[in-house]
C-alpha cells in the first residue's frame, strides 16, 4: 500500500508540473527598425591638374618636380598605373627630362600629389 501511495504521489506531482501552467512570455515586440545614417562622404582624393616645367626628376623614386606658371614647385610620386604620354602615345618614366614642359593629372591625398597621367607637351 504504502508503494500505491508513493507512486501515486510521484505521478500526482509529475502530472502537476506537466500541466501546470508555462510562464508567460512577453509579447514578441516588434524590432524597431533599425536607423542607418547614411553614409558619409569624405572626399579622400581631389583631381587636380598642373602644367609646367619638370625643375628636378628623381628617376630611382620615380618623382617628379614641376614648377608651374606662378612659380609654384609640386612634387608628383609616381605609382606603377601612372601612364606617361607624348604626342598621345604612351611613353616610359624614362621619357620624361627635367626642362620638359608637362600637364600632370593627380590625385591629392591630403598634401601629397599621385599623378595619373603626365603628357609631355
Amino acid at each position: 500500500m504504502k508503494k500505491v501511495l508513493f507512486v501515486s504521489a510521484i505521478v500526482s506531482g509529475l502530472s502537476s508540473n506537466a500541466f501546470a501552467e508555462a510562464p508567460a512570455k512577453e509579447a514578441a515586440k516588434p524590432a524597431a527598425p533599425a536607423v542607418v545614417e547614411p553614409a558619409k562622404v569624405v572626399p579622400s582624393e581631389v583631381m587636380v591638374e598642373i602644367e609646367g616645367t619638370i625643375v628636378k626628376l628623381v628617376a630611382k623614386k620615380k618623382e617628379i618636380y614641376v614648377k608651374d606658371a606662378a612659380g609654384k614647385k609640386h612634387e608628383f610620386y609616381f605609382t606603377d598605373k601612372t601612364t606617361v604620354t607624348s604626342a598621345g602615345a604612351p611613353v616610359e618614366f624614362s621619357a620624361l627630362k627635367e626642362g620638359a614642359s608637362v600637364r600632370v593629372s593627380a590625385e591629392k591625398h591630403g598634401k601629397r600629389l599621385t599623378p595619373v597621367s603626365v603628357e609631355i607637351r
